[in-house]
């Protein structure tokens, strides 16, 4: 039960963050998605703010929220810059190439493995105000003395302002 209470708040926390991104200008969206990690898809849920413009900052906070049951706190952010290539009048790619950070916090303590990404995204516009979007992420986060690949595949809501 509280693993599900710890969800609900998660959601209503994007929400916040999304509504806030929309002020700020920025293009923002809830996704939902999957990081295969050593032959196991985890599923992520979060937000992303991307720019309106033909270039800018994207910024992807995603949390990992099977791990809530275990008292665990874990989730990554992408910090990059993006360029918006529109391929018509509804479809846009959005290439990207950044940053990341994974992290997960919990009663024993705390870790972090920073890294490299890099992905595109798919935006379908549906109407002035929302479109669609589907993402691919590939990130090679630093564990100790080696590079380890983090892919992920999301969708998402794009809500326009």
């Amino acid at each position: 039960m509280r693993a599900h209470s710890i969800v609900v708040c998660l959601v209503s926390a994007a929400l916040l963050f999304v509504s806030r991104g929309v002020a700020q200008g920025h293009t923002a969206s809830l996704q939902a998605g999957t990081s295969p990690v050593d032959g196991e898809s985890i599923f992520e849920l979060g937000a992303r703010f991307s720019p309106r413009g033909a270039f800018g900052g994207d910024v992807s906070i995603d949390l990992y929220p099977e791990y809530f049951a275990a008292d665990v706190l874990a989730g990554v952010v992408d910090f990059s810059f993006a360029a918006n290539l529109r391929l018509g009048p509804v479809v846009t790619i959005e290439p990207r190439l950044g940053a990341s950070l994974l992290g997960a916090v919990g009663s024993g303590g705390a870790l972090g493995a920073p890294g490299l990404s890099g992905g595109v995204g798919l935006v379908v516009t549906i109407d002035a105000r929302t479109a669609l979007r589907a993402d691919y992420t590939y990130r090679a986060l630093m564990v100790g003395d080696e590079m380890y690949p983090v892919p992920s595949l999301t969708a998402g809501f794009v809500i326009h302002r």
